[in-house]
């Protein structure tokens, strides 16, 4: 024999443990990003090429992204029909994931070809940018064949440009609407319920409050007027009780907190108190409704244990209701008493076109309504020209139709410029010649 028999260079276990070591250092530092194969409907036996394809499934597998600095490719083109992306990663899987989390079930469907291995054409949802890219070229082969195996695939990818595919995934998805551009969404939810409270009197005074409905969805701490037919009580209301606690203070402190957007961005000491156990004492706050966070504050007692000073090291998140209203000033002669507390932003009115352009009221920047729902309130804009701002009031410049700005969610991650094709087109037109008869263009 040829091969030293006394050295195996790769047994099935020293396989099996590098193949571990390369899941183990994926999981480690990589990503969990959308794997979504290509499912092709029809092909060219010709030419070997896709003639109808779709996506209707998406796979979770972790990847490890090579790009370090950036993303690859040529970056950002400026062509006649504006700027176009040409981003490129390179991410690692591996095999022995691929065919645990995929392969395997891509295989059961026999009427749709589908590779086993990943696939040029085959699509990856990189979320940190919130971009689909595709495969364009798999190597399988580096590392080259360690301990007599290979166990990872490299996949190649660049940007996507949608060319009417088909499939569940992006049905009724116009995210892919401007092919080769990047286009933002902002989800603009429909707003939550007004507060409402009952106030109390003791003799013609207003004592106390009760809070009916806590509301939601209030991205700052809304005013409280007090009306009746007495005069001088005043009220404000909180988002947040905070408690200092720990010890049995002689005076209790008191602290007015600032929450905007649900979190709390101030904390003012009205009255430090006094007679707090130093060792002791903390300062703790309601829960958040939904999924939020608590504040995380540092407090700083004297040698009286008096509050002097509060730090914030973390803001919280989640406090969008009304939890108390506090009595600034009883007043006097009231024998019948409300409060009025301001409400969330008004809603969806009027009905938008689909397809009309809306205006801000604050900002000034236009958009494109790409999808609304007037009974959920919301509605989604692509191809904004400003960041607009809570509270704003955006006008749609056909129907008339408006909506504030209660909250939203920024869907996409790149420039929005890059998706204006037909404006830069236009521009450019304005600037060099095109035609036929002159090529090269001349400036004006």
């Amino acid at each position: 024999m040829a091969r030293n028999v006394f050295f195996t260079h790769g047994t099935r276990n020293e396989q099996f443990l590098q193949q571990n070591l390369v899941e183990e250092y994926i999981k480690m530092f990589g990503m969990d990003v959308l794997y979504i194969p290509r499912q092709m409907i029809a092909k060219d036996n010709v030419f070997n090429e896709e003639v109808v394809s779709q996506f209707d499934d998406s796979y979770i597998i972790e990847a490890y992204l090579e790009n370090f600095d950036g993303f690859q490719g040529g970056g950002d083109l400026l062509t006649k029909f504006g700027i176009r992306q040409t981003d490129e990663i390179t991410m690692v899987i591996s095999q022995q994931r691929f065919s645990d989390l995929i392969s395997q079930f891509l295989l059961l469907d026999q009427d749709i070809e589908v590779g086993e291995r990943p696939q040029e054409g085959d699509l990856i949802y990189f979320p940190l940018s919130s971009n689909y890219f595709e495969i364009k070229f798999v190597e399988h082969e580096e590392p080259f064949y360690q301990l007599g195996k290979n166990y990872t695939y490299k996949l190649k990818a660049e940007l996507f440009e949608y060319s009417d595919e088909g499939g569940e995934f992006f049905a009724g998805d116009d995210e892919m609407i401007d092919t080769g551009y990047t286009v933002q969404y902002y989800y603009l939810v429909n707003p939550g319920e007004s507060a409402a409270a009952t106030p109390l009197l003791d003799g013609d005074v207003v004592s106390q409050a009760i809070v009916t409905t806590n509301g939601s969805k209030y991205n700052f701490t809304p005013s409280v007027t007090v009306t009746g037919d007495g005069t001088g009580a005043t009220a404000h209301a909180e988002m947040i009780v905070v408690n200092v606690g720990g010890s049995i203070p002689i005076t209790p402190a008191v602290l007015d907190p600032t929450v905007k957007n649900g979190k709390m961005v101030g904390l003012k000491i009205l009255n430090g108190g006094a007679g707090y156990d130093v060792s002791r004492s903390s300062i703790d706050f309601t829960d958040p409704s939904s999924t939020g966070s608590k504040p995380v504050v540092v407090p700083t007692f004297d040698s009286n244990g008096t509050l002097t000073k509060v730090e914030i090291t973390n803001e919280g998140s989640g406090y969008d209701s009304v939890e108390r209203i506090v009595i600034d000033s009883a007043g006097s002669g009231y024998t019948t008493a409300g409060f009025v507390i301001e409400s969330v932003p008004a809603g969806l009115t009027g009905n938008f076109t689909d397809g009309e352009s809306v205006t801000g009221g604050t900002t000034g920047g236009t958009a494109v309504i790409a999808d609304w729902d007037k009974s959920e309130g919301w509605l989604k804009l692509k191809s904004p020209t400003e960041d607009f701002q809570i509270g704003e009031l955006l006008v749609g410049n056909t129907s008339g139709a408006t909506i504030t700005i209660h909250s939203y969610d920024a869907m996409a991650t790149t420039d929005t410029k890059y998706s204006e094709s037909v404006t830069f087109e236009t521009f450019a037109d304005d600037i060099i010649d095109f035609s036929e008869g002159n090529p090269f263009g001349i400036g004006t």
